[in-house]
């Protein structure tokens, strides 16, 4: 009787799990826009944007595609203590961005290469900015030019340190707190850091309304900008938490924040870990695979595939790892229908480690507990944490 019970109960979790996540997708990414416009137009934009961001110079270390911040000295809120040994401290400091692509950089670009437009329909230039620049648009949310984040601290310092980024329409601290295992890693030794993604969490365009965050967008250019904001802020967070101590850090992703660490992963030597959990593998195929690319069957593939070029320069798969792969996790979900196997699978495969899977779905991560623990026993074999239980 118990056996069928719990039978019963795994099956409807499953059909539940596998609900919300179809919810989640579709509530997600029915924004229409894309599918009004032209083919031609379309790829004729996608190739305008490969042609600005697509550059060999900006694989290169230490290009300068991805900048590196001026020290920080962030303003610091104590919350509350937590448990006997710590602090929890909010972090904020002025995200001192500029995006790349401007009316000048792209007067710029046509002049080095004349014929730049020349394959582009007509149109397409007028439509990737019909009513401001991109660079208006993009800074013209006050509340994403404060980077934020929340620390864990115990007050003995020189800890380790796990980095925490989340998922898309996250960002909510206090919720990200309880989706995280925070308290299991600090009582471990650790200390944690919650992050804010652009444009969420307490730097969310609040005149959105009910509407998603605007990063990830329709529009590669802003999608791009913002994950060299992401990099940049995180960046200076890193460099401050080594001026307070903090000698080893690593990071810990879900989702788009899975996105975000294997990228990180890709560009910060001086992380120790990277764990990717139901992380999104890539840009292009996501939007594919829920159908957010227009057209038919062949020019959906033709538009993927100018996507992934768009977006190459911000993808943790078009550059090589710079953490060993003893020490990244990629964990995913058997029910996940936002993600899936397949995502996690590309890249376990960019950085040579196997896909940790569990029972359960993006939304409703039946069974992470468990997941995890391949992630905990890492930490542990690099000396960076003990478990507080057994």
């Amino acid at each position: 009787m118990i056996a069928m019970a719990r039978s019963l109960f795994s099956a409807t979790a499953q059909r539940i799990a596998e609900s919300l996540d179809r919810a989640f997708t579709t509530a997600t990414l029915s924004r229409g826009g894309n599918r009004k416009r032209d083919h031609a137009q379309l790829l004729g934009m996608l190739e305008l944007v490969s042609r600005f961001y697509d550059r060999p110079e900006y694989f290169l270390p230490d290009s300068g595609f991805f900048p590196s911040p001026a020290p920080i000295a962030p303003e610091v809120r104590r919350v509350r203590t937590f448990g006997r040994e710590g602090d929890v401290l909010d972090l904020r400091w002025p995200s001192e961005f500029e995006p790349l692509w401007s009316d000048a950089a792209l007067a710029g670009l046509i002049a080095e290469s004349p014929t730049a437009l020349d394959s582009l329909a007509p149109g397409s230039t007028q439509r990737l900015d019909p009513h401001r620049s991109l660079r208006e648009k993009y800074l013209r949310v006050r509340q994403n030019r404060t980077a934020c984040a929340r620390w864990f601290r115990h007050r003995q310092g020189g800890r380790p340190c796990a980095v925490l980024l989340h998922g898309y329409m996250g960002g909510t601290f206090t919720l990200e707190e309880r989706m995280f295992p925070v308290r299991k890693l600090f009582a471990g030794g650790m200390d944690v850091v919650l992050t804010a993604l652009p444009f969420h969490g307490p730097r969310r365009d609040e005149r959105r309304g009910l509407r998603p965050p605007a990063f990830p967008s329709s529009d590669p250019r802003f999608t791009i900008e913002a994950f060299r904001q992401l990099v940049l802020d995180h960046r200076a967070l890193f460099d401050h938490l080594e001026t307070q101590g903090v000698m080893q850090i690593g990071v810990m992703g879900t989702s788009l924040g899975g996105y975000a660490s294997a990228l990180l992963a890709t560009l910060e030597p001086r992380l120790q870990f990277a764990v990717l959990f139901i992380p999104v593998g890539a840009l292009d195929q996501f939007y594919f695979d829920h159908g957010a690319i227009p057209g038919e069957a062949a020019q959906q593939e033709e538009l993927r595939l100018a996507l992934r070029r768009a977006h190459s320069v911000v993808s943790p798969g078009a550059r090589p790892p710079v953490v060993s792969s003893e020490r990244v996790r990629v964990i995913a979900g058997e029910l996940d229908r936002v993600t899936g196997l397949a995502h996690s699978r590309l890249l376990a495969d960019h950085f040579g480690v196997q896909v940790d899977t569990f029972a359960g779905g993006h939304v409703l991560q039946l069974g992470k507990t468990r997941a995890l623990e391949p992630a905990f026993a890492m930490l542990q074999a690099a000396g960076l944490f003990e478990p507080p239980w057994r």
